[in-house]
């Protein structure tokens, strides 16, 4: 196993501390490695045209995230 650092900004900080309460974790590495499981789902199933993928926030509309660019 690599044991890599990091330096982040507030609002990145600030986000992985949001997501240890989405993702049920205590550690920032546990954010880490979910998110980047997320993102290589995502990208495994991202429409080949603009590297796109659709998601529905809670309410059920669609909400288009771009993963290239």
């Amino acid at each position: 196993m690599a044991q890599t650092s990091f330096q982040l900004d507030a609002g990145t900080a600030t986000a992985i501390d949001e997501l240890k309460g989405v993702f049920g974790v205590t550690t920032n590495t546990a954010v880490i490695r979910r998110a980047i499981a997320l993102a290589r789902v995502a990208s495994r199933n991202a429409s080949v045209e603009d590297r796109s993928v659709t998601l529905l926030d809670i309410a059920g509309d669609p909400v288009k995230v771009m993963l290239a660019g």
